[in-house]
């Protein structure tokens, strides 16, 4: 076809047939047609071919706001950011103004594909903290990390310099997560201390777990906190009164996940838990794993669970079925973080592993 087709069989039909057949070509192929001629290359750059050929991928998703979903739609804004964070996957759409070139996102996205495919070269280390790191959260303009040496450091992600340090927890700082309003930090003090984020200050600290607070989450009506008592305590965000404990692990909690009244725990037990948070009732056992589990997340329908016994679990929450087991790491996966059909985990092992969760590779 490169070399010309012998009839132009596109060009003497009506441009919506033509533009139709075309939407049965794949991405690879669509930019091939283009090189054909003249005529096949307008058919080619059709706004709707694209957007078919975006929306057959399942793991690219847009997110366009209903007010906006029948309007033109501006497609400036989400160029500018499809490579400002890794782990945005989703777009917003900002105010009306021309249609979204659908033929723009699909290069973006494969190139942002492609990028998750190579090792970056590039890697930045940030010197400030005089022991180890134990957690972190960023978003596109900070980075957050609490350490060992009993502080919690902000950076920015543009000078990579420290911008705060906030100093209240007198032993190594496990555990935090944030929002725009306020941040929550757990800490081997056995206790949560909720932060104002535009002052830096504690607005309060809350007490009751018996040792060290390993993992904390929050949304806008409870902070759940699990610690190494074995215990999963429920906390109002607004007073930080002691809603409930809940009790079932035999062994430390060491990560939990929150997510629209549902919250699953991993413990040390060996044990993924799903638990109710309104009644403290434990819901669904997820039992798999051969050794202690260090971390979990949850999105409401997957759990994907991280183990010492070196395996990575994806399972059903609705069932308990374990979906799949991915195994590649000679150590304890510590920390994991999944998003549509993809899972980056870190392990004991000193490396950083990127799954696909359809085919387990």
């Amino acid at each position: 076809m490169l070399n010309g087709p012998h009839i132009d069989f596109l060009s003497r039909l009506p441009y919506e047939i033509a533009t139709y057949i075309l939407h049965f070509v794949d991405m690879h192929n669509l930019t091939k047609v283009a090189l054909i001629s003249r005529a096949w290359y307008q058919f080619s750059n059709d706004n709707e071919i694209w957007k078919s050929v975006f929306l057959h991928q399942k793991q690219w998703e847009i997110r366009i706001p209903q007010r906006l979903s029948i309007s033109p739609l501006t497609i400036k804004d989400i160029s500018a950011s499809s490579d400002s964070s890794p782990q945005d996957l989703q777009h917003d759409v900002p105010q009306p103004h021309k249609p979204l070139n659908w033929r723009m996102l699909c290069y973006d996205r494969k190139q942002l594909e492609e990028r998750w495919a190579t090792v970056p070269q590039k890697k930045t280390k940030l010197l400030g903290h005089t022991d180890s790191v134990y957690c972190v959260q960023f978003d596109h303009s900070k980075i957050i990390t609490g350490s060992r040496d009993q502080t919690i450091k902000f950076w920015d992600l543009q000078t990579l310099k420290c911008t705060q340090t906030l100093h209240g927890h007198s032993q190594s700082v496990l555990c935090l997560q944030y929002n725009e309003d306020i941040m929550v930090s757990g800490s081997s003090d056995n206790t949560i201390i909720v932060w104002d984020m535009k002052t830096y200050k504690p607005i309060r600290r809350l007490h009751g777990h018996t040792a060290g607070v390993l993992d904390v989450c929050f949304d806008s009506q409870y902070i759940v906190s699990c610690s190494k008592d074995t215990t999963i305590k429920v906390w109002d965000v607004q007073s930080g009164a002691l809603v409930r404990t809940m009790l079932g692990h035999r062994g430390p909690v060491n990560a939990v996940q929150l997510h629209k009244g549902q919250v699953v725990s991993a413990s040390g037990d060996g044990m993924v838990k799903l638990w109710n948070v309104t009644t403290g009732q434990c819901v669904r056992d997820f039992i798999g794993h051969e050794r202690g589990l260090a971390c979990v997340q949850f999105d409401g329908e997957t759990i994907v669970s991280g183990s010492n016994d070196k395996t990575i679990r994806i399972w059903d929450a609705a069932t308990g079925r374990c979906r799949s087991v991915l195994t590649g790491h000679t150590g304890l996966v510590r920390t994991l973080h999944f998003e549509r059909n993809r899972i980056v985990s870190g392990s004991y092992d000193h490396t950083v592993k990127v799954w696909d969760m359809t085919t387990g590779q």
